[in-house]
């Protein structure tokens, strides 16, 4: 009798295997096999229970029924299931979170699963998790940890798909990160390691292909592209083929064949129905929006300018909402330490408590005093040294008065922003003033009222800004606003509403009746070109101008025709 159960317990253990072997590739037999079990459900064990409800997770989300495989997923985990089942649920809702966007619970689970990933035993589901790390980093922008893992995972793999998936996660991140340059030699055998995976494949083609057109080798790009396209079309792989299309797009639009380009550009936004705002369909709208203007077609190329506009700003919203995610898990985790820190710390007084209670009886209650008072010394200076910590950051980053960024973040933050906008090829524009006569205001009625003018100051051209507008003071009673993706005419009249809010404050509430006005300077990248140093330098010429015509007005810089004839356009100063 005790063999004929164990003989059943192993029929099902293998049944279980043959379910899972064929999940994505036979779906009907796999579905067949998961009716069987469930008809044996109650003679299934334990294990092997959590086994095939995980089975049938992936069923549920096979058929498009994320949210009740989700629900599954999350009683596994909270579940007495093995490391293993777990392990493997997490992966699977780790790529649900990727797949909806949900960056922040996506990133919550990696950080669990990849503390997990050395007590998995199995080489297989340790190497799936070194890929979904890598594809997951990748795609939240965090390159740099993205590529560690990638290489990681190409180190210890010995699987042929998953060498190919290491290699196309690594030239991603190589590509993406700024100070590493793509090896043309490496990327085409990592192409040929990928020749049985065509979307891996063709996805490092498209990296080859726009190493071609930041080249100028237009013709190169647009012969690799077109050479695969309908290998990319027949994988069915919307990512894949939108990019193409988009890079293609360019190709011809770069060449100043429009008709082309603009074929290109509306297949892309065609394809690209349900994945709006990635990086090709907003190309795309720019594209187009280009030929309409060429053509004087303005009806045309106002809509595309629209849809480009909205479109790049979703882009810019979902990186930064990216970056929030990886920084509030940043935190969490740290918290999630300090947190067992305390714990080792408590567990430690408690454990000198005991020992000491037994050896000296007499002594219990100074013991207890003792270690009362340490606790409570150490919470205090725990608090105080948090408070330390964040203290020191808002210093290190903002300024003290008036809370925007001081010099030193608003570089970083700015050089980074530059960056970006180049490679993107996005408006830029810089907008920098000081207050007219500020040091008669400090001499007149003091600095505390000098402190309440500058205050007031920030407070008004905050209402006027945008959101993701860079703000900072770089000394004194000089300030600067970056603003990405604003054209310099949208810049002078922030510049002017900026202007026209500070010369409208009432100064009655600092206890003395003045004028507070400021002059303005203004560039764009256009103009100056994208070092911050050559930014500010041209937008101050443009303040110091504003001071020398009468202050209180803007002045947008323009570059002198003549040596000899140093001046601005008068056409755009705004009193």
């Amino acid at each position: 009798m005790l063999f004929s159960i164990t003989g059943f317990t192993e029929s099902i253990s293998i049944k279980l295997e043959e379910a899972d072997n064929v999940k994505s590739s036979n779906p009907s037999k796999f579905s067949e096999l998961l009716s069987s079990l469930e008809e044996q459900k109650k003679l299934l064990d334990n294990e092997q229970r959590y086994y095939l409800r995980y089975l049938q997770a992936y069923q549920l989300a096979f058929s498009g029924k994320t949210e009740k495989s989700k629900t599954i997923l999350k009683e596994i985990l909270g579940s007495e299931a093995s490391e293993t089942i777990k392990f493997r649920s997490r992966l699977t809702l780790i790529n649900f979170y990727a797949y909806n966007r949900n960056w922040a619970d996506g990133l919550s689970n990696l950080t669990v699963l990849l503390e997990e990933l050395p007590k998995i035993n199995n080489e297989q589901y340790q190497n799936d998790g070194l890929a979904l790390a890598a594809m997951f980093y990748n795609q939240i922008g965090q390159y740099s940890l993205g590529l560690t893992y990638a290489n990681q995972l190409e180190k210890q793999t010995k699987d042929a798909r998953q060498n190919c998936l290491a290699k196309m996660f690594k030239f991603e991140s190589i590509f993406y990160t700024t100070d590493l340059k793509v090896d043309p030699i490496e990327i085409e055998s990592a192409i040929n390691a990928c020749n049985k995976e065509p979307i891996a494949a063709n996805l490092l083609r498209t990296y080859v292909a726009e190493m071609h057109i930041q080249d100028e080798q237009l013709e190169h790009a647009n012969t690799l592209l077109l050479k695969y396209i309908h290998e990319v079309e027949s994988v069915k792989y919307v990512r894949l083929i939108v990019r193409f299309y988009s890079l293609i797009a360019e190709t011809y639009f770069k060449q100043s064949d429009f008709e082309k380009s603009a074929y290109y550009s509306n297949k892309t936004i065609e394809k690209a129905v349900n994945i709006p705002t990635t990086q090709g369909v907003i190309n795309s709208y720019k594209f187009l929006y280009h030929i309409a203007k060429k053509q004087s077609d303005f009806s045309a190329s106002l809509l595309a300018h629209e849809k480009y506009s909205q479109l790049n700003q979703s882009y810019i919203d979902e990186i930064t909402a990216k970056h929030f995610a990886y920084q509030l898990a940043e935190h969490k985790s740290f918290e999630q330490q300090s947190k067992i820190s305390l714990l080792n710390e408590k567990n430690t007084l408690l454990e000198t408590k005991q020992a000491l209670s037994e050896a000296e009886v007499a002594n219990t209650r100074l013991i207890i005093m003792v270690l009362i008072i340490s606790l409570l010394l150490f919470i205090f200076w725990a608090g105080r040294l948090y408070k330390a910590h964040k203290r020191i950051k808002e210093l290190a980053e903002f300024d003290a008065l008036t809370g925007i960024f001081n010099r030193g973040h608003f570089t970083q933050v700015a050089t980074s922003t530059l960056r970006y906008c180049k490679s993107a090829e996005q408006d830029l524009s810089v907008i920098m003033f000081d207050l007219d006569y500020f040091k008669s205001i400090n001499d007149n009625y003091g600095h505390a009222t000098g402190d309440w003018a500058l205050k007031e100051t920030i407070k008004v051209c905050q209402n006027v800004g945008r959101k993701n507008d860079i703000f900072a003071r770089l000394g004194g009673e000089e300030f600067c606003i970056l603003l990405p993706s604003c054209h310099i005419r949208s810049a002078a009249l922030v510049a002017e509403h900026c202007r026209s809010a500070i010369e409208d404050i009432v100064t009655e509430a600092s206890g003395h009746d003045f004028k507070i006005t400021a002059s303005f300077g203004i560039t764009d990248a256009k103009t100056s070109g994208f070092e911050l140093e050559k930014l500010l330098a041209d937008a101050d010429e443009a303040a110091y101008d504003s001071k020398k015509s009468g202050r209180n007005r803007i002045t947008v810089f323009t570059v002198e025709e003549e040596p000899e004839q140093k001046q601005l356009d008068s056409s755009w100063s705004i009193t």
